[in-house]
């Protein structure tokens, strides 16, 4: 009888195992922000971003001398289209920095 109990007791505990390893298989855990930068005309510049992670990412345009000229942050969880207007900067090559706790990417826009 008592055999009997610890051989339920290690199954009922395998399966349970088994089922948790299974409900986190379809959850795949992704800290990449997806992003697209692009300039439609020399004074928009268009910045497409998803952020599958549950973290908030921040945008920064940074000049060429290395100062932020603008910086926010965006909830988590989202799928977003943003539009700066640039027709006020000068002409020359700006920095696009977009990250999370874990990732970032910087792409570099030219403003003729």
């Amino acid at each position: 009888m008592k055999a009997l109990k610890l051989t339920v007791i290690a199954i009922f505990a395998l399966t349970t195992a088994a089922l948790a390893h299974v409900d986190k298989a379809g959850k795949e855990e992704r800290t990449e922000v997806k992003v697209n930068i692009f300039s439609h005309t020399n004074d928009m510049v268009y910045l497409q971003l998803e952020n599958p992670a549950d973290s908030k990412v921040q945008i920064a345009i940074i000049d060429q001398k290395g100062e932020t000229l603008h910086s926010e942050t965006v909830k988590k969880d989202l799928t977003i289209l943003k539009r700066f207007d640039v027709s006020a900067l000068p002409s020359g090559m700006y920095s696009y920095k977009v990250s999370n706790e874990d990732y970032t990417i910087i792409r570099k826009i030219e403003k003729k």
